[in-house]
């Protein structure tokens, strides 16, 4: 087995059980228009089948739309992910949706204005989002394109420690080779295993080995760890941002909504380390409810800011400009009630305002 191959595979694992974890369920093949093959999950473009690292349904469609599915191709490269990659993401998104059949037997029907039935086929059609999940972080190139093209990227970078992703970049071949490899062989199985279940029989090698003293089990823990406690949030703009909480806990205000709410939020920052937010969200009509979430800001946003040289009043700006709505993904906590609205409370904001001046 090649160290490249557990690497991808693992980092499919991490993303697919975030996504999870918002209320992200897996796609199902029709058989035709996609399809599975050797563990692989297939869907047709225009020019060939494409191998769908993941590819997921959201937890909520938006009506008057077609219903969307999004793909995540991940790119387990130890280190920035560059311009290409993510120029890629764009290539395959058109191929996608852009896909349809059309046969010169419909074609000829096309002459006849008086045609029975519409050339086209008769299926479900849907609007794909492409994005790139990646080890590390992306390079200033590959962050503007996504940008201009509307692409999500998602690093594990943003959201696990530093020493989660040290070990992620040591994988390789002399420590792959040094397990054994039927362990190996089952590991890789369920990571690629889009329903993986790993207390199950099949898998009883895995569960042992990620028990066992060795950096691919302590990668799985530290994951899991950071995913149980956090929520992935969605700002107007279409930044992703990882919100996780302070307390290791399963009582925060987030787990315990059990309807929509009306949530509010302040937003703090320190000096010593001006990326890393926090965001205090509370009831509006309880405020003793709150908890407190970091998140890091996206990286664009923080360049951004960094250009006025961190100035407090910039600092307010940015808070109302992009962070004034956040949308929490909650399905996991709340099936009924999939996503949590945030609203920063501007009584707040003006106040902060007010002390500036």
């Amino acid at each position: 087995m090649k160290a490249g191959n557990i690497k991808g595979a693992l980092l499919e694992y991490i993303v697919r059980s975030l996504l999870k974890n918002c209320g992200f369920t897996n796609v199902r093949s029709d058989n035709l228009f996609t399809f599975e093959r050797g563990g692989l999950f297939f869907i047709n473009g225009k020019g060939a089948a494409h191998d769908a690292d993941i590819i997921m349904n959201p937890p909520i469609q938006m009506p008057f739309a077609y219903p969307t599915q999004l793909l995540f191709e991940c790119k387990a490269y130890g280190t920035s992910a560059n311009l290409p990659i993510v120029r890629n993401a764009l290539g395959l998104r058109n191929d996608l949706n852009e896909f349809e059949i059309v046969t010169r037997d419909s074609l000829r029907k096309r002459q006849n204005n008086r045609r029975a039935a519409y050339a086209i086929d008769t299926r479900t059609r849907f609007l794909y989002q492409v994005g790139v999940a990646s080890i590390n972080d992306f390079s200033k190139p590959a962050v503007e394109f996504a940008a201009n093209n509307k692409i999500p990227l998602l690093s594990l970078d943003w959201f696990l420690g530093a020493n989660t992703i040290s070990n992620f970049n040591n994988i390789n071949q002399t420590l792959i080779d040094s397990f054994d490899q039927q362990d190996i062989q089952n590991l890789y199985d369920f990571l690629k295993d889009r329903d993986g279940d790993m207390y199950h029989d099949k898998y009883s090698r895995t569960l042992t080995f990620l028990r066992s003293d060795n950096i691919i089990g302590d990668i799985v823990t530290a994951a899991n760890a950071t995913i149980n406690y956090s929520f992935v949030g969605l700002l107007e703009t279409g930044d992703m941002v990882f919100l996780f909480a302070r307390s290791r806990s399963e009582d925060n205000i987030l787990s315990r909504q059990n309807g929509f709410a009306s949530l509010k939020a302040e937003i703090h920052w320190s000096s010593d380390r001006p990326n890393l937010w926090e965001l205090t969200v509370y009831n509006s009509n309880n405020n003793n409810l709150r908890t407190n979430f970091d998140f890091y800001v996206p990286k664009r946003i923080f360049n951004h800011w960094k250009t006025f040289n961190l100035d407090k009043s910039t600092a307010l700006d940015i808070k109302q400009q992009f962070f004034s709505k956040v949308f929490v993904f909650n399905q996991k906590n709340n099936p009924e009630a999939p996503f949590s609205i945030i609203n920063i409370d501007r009584e707040w904001l003006d106040r902060a305002r007010q002390q500036i001046d």
